[in-house]
């Protein structure tokens, strides 16, 4: 009886989930719903720059907030502390089972984490690692055979590809759904942290 409530509860969050309208796709949303995303990311951005972000779970993104984080995506103001100062005392959100810590990330690069975050949680909700978190941490690494990673973390160059990437799978796509299983970063030589 309580593994047939457990099914039932699973498939009872699925549907509600997929029905949800801020997870429609983006052109069928109506304005009010467009508009709500769009506050709902400014406060997120907000909270993000006053280091008010809790650590041991993802801001609760959707398909809806794309848009928006993609403008965010834009910026390479520095968010945090200069660590080397012996006195940090703001740590970018991260994955807590990361042994990094960033005292340090920009603006945009934080906001292109969460439109990952977005698509991982719209392909399936269930289906991301602990606390929600799209990767270990809010940037990008090389992906070459045989090589160790580079890791580039507050680069505006490489900021700018993965925003490139993002902004053409989000026009390519025309904001449906359906594209959320399509990796914007396939073929950029570049994965998330």
């Amino acid at each position: 009886m309580m593994k047939q409530l457990l099914i039932i509860s699973l498939v009872l969050l699925s549907v509600s989930v997929a029905c949800s309208s801020l997870d429609d796709d983006y052109d069928n949303m109506d304005e009010a719903t467009k508009a709500e995303a769009s506050e709902y990311v400014d406060a997120l951005m907000n909270a993000f720059r006053n280091g008010e972000l809790h650590w041991l779970s993802c801001p609760d993104v959707q398909w809806a907030h794309i848009p928006q984080l993609l403008e965010y995506g834009k910026s390479t103001a520095i968010i945090g502390d200069d660590p080397s100062d012996g006195r940090a005392r703001v740590l970018i959100p991260a994955n807590p089972i990361s042994s990094y810590l960033m005292f340090q990330c920009s603006e945009g690069m934080f906001a292109l984490w969460m439109v990952e975050a977005a698509r991982i949680h719209t392909l399936n909700p269930l289906a991301t690692g602990i606390g929600g978190w799209p990767s270990q941490n809010p940037f990008v690494q090389t992906v070459e055979e045989g090589r160790e990673p580079t890791w580039y973390i507050n680069d505006p160059k490489v900021q700018q590809e993965v925003l490139n990437a993002y902004t053409d799978w989000w026009k390519e796509g025309k904001g449906k759904r359906s594209t959320a299983s399509v990796n914007p970063l396939e073929g950029t030589g570049y994965i998330w942290h």
